[in-house]
């Protein structure tokens, strides 16, 4: 999936509720958007956490930012829009946010240093059909240590997505040696995840 291709798959305008709107009806739409949150959310090891994003945890992020901030001027509404927009995945891909959480700030620092090139050691293993490495956002990777949040992107081959659809074990690896953590998807979340590929 190229840059431009990517790019066609954005939230619109007319998903964004205006402030009054979303303020009226949050509790319902908060209440979908964690249970979706919930399903794609993954732990690996103590200190990781994949979160799988789809179209409606994006929107809940964007409706939940122009809440806190009181954003409303419609220029800075699609600022917002274009911005969370990139947490979409697009095509034949998964897309999630990594949290390292390392909560002592000594054993943070010394950790995100060592697993500043954890991007060529982080997979998906899909049973059957292999692996498919994670694409990270290289803007997030510093030079000399890893930002804590990290957005991420899993292309897929043909044949791994449709073996996804077809419920078969999903697996989270990571064999960086300062992290080599592995996670079994339980398969209502690979379900759910699964149903984000677009065709």
């Amino acid at each position: 999936m190229t840059i431009a291709e990517r790019r066609t798959n954005r939230i619109t305008r007319d998903e964004i509720l205006d402030l009054g709107d979303y303020e009226r009806r949050r509790d319902d739409i908060r209440a979908s958007a964690i249970r979706a949150r919930r399903e794609r959310r993954i732990f690996f090891g103590p200190n990781a956490t994949l979160s799988f994003e789809n179209r409606e945890t994006v929107c809940y992020q964007i409706q939940e930012m122009l809440r806190a901030e009181r954003i409303a001027k419609p220029e800075e509404v699609d600022h917002e829009i274009e911005t969370y927009s990139d947490l979409l995945p697009a095509g034949s891909e998964l897309s999630a946010t990594l949290m390292l959480e390392f909560p002592d700030e000594r054993e943070r620092l010394e950790k995100l240093t060592a697993l500043r090139n954890i991007e060529s050691h982080l997979y998906l293993s899909i049973d059957g059909a292999g692996n498919a490495p994670a694409q990270f956002d290289r803007r997030q990777v510093g030079e000399d240590r890893l930002s804590s949040v990290q957005f991420i992107r899993f292309p897929l081959t043909p044949a791994q997505r449709d073996t996804l659809r077809t419920n078969a074990p999903l697996r989270i690896v990571c064999d960086h040696p300062a992290y080599p953590h592995t996670a079994d998807v339980d398969a209502d979340s690979a379900r759910a995840i699964a149903s984000d590929l677009e065709d």
